[in-house]
């Protein structure tokens, strides 16, 4: 019986630790990381000057999550028509707090 509780324990704990949205990068203990999204994309215009900046954001503590980090999200906070390049800033911390920032430049 006490092997059985143990076991459950195990697989709730996996369930939720891979179950969170939010965790798009894993570290061991923290890793923030920069990414720079595929140039082959057909968001991506790379005639278009870098003038204007905009971003989004989402985290997430535990199994709370909030935001939207979107690339649509961060083109209107920015008053962008048309993409040069995205970067995504993430940090992860002890899979505890997640966060996630799009970052567009454009014109």
């Amino acid at each position: 019986m006490k092997k059985l509780l143990v076991l459950s324990a195990l697989c709730a704990t996996a369930v939720v630790m891979t179950g969170c949205g939010v965790i798009p990068m894993k570290g061991v203990s923290m890793a923030p990381i920069t990414l720079d999204h595929i140039a082959s994309d057909p968001i991506v215009d790379n005639a278009v000057r870098p003038i204007k900046r905009g971003e989004a954001k989402s985290m997430g503590v535990i199994l709370f999550n909030t935001g939207d980090a979107s690339i649509g999200t961060a083109m209107k906070n920015g008053g962008i028509t048309k993409v040069h390049h995205v970067d995504y800033s993430v940090k992860n911390i002890l899979f505890l707090y997640n966060e996630t920032i799009t970052i567009v430049y454009g014109e």
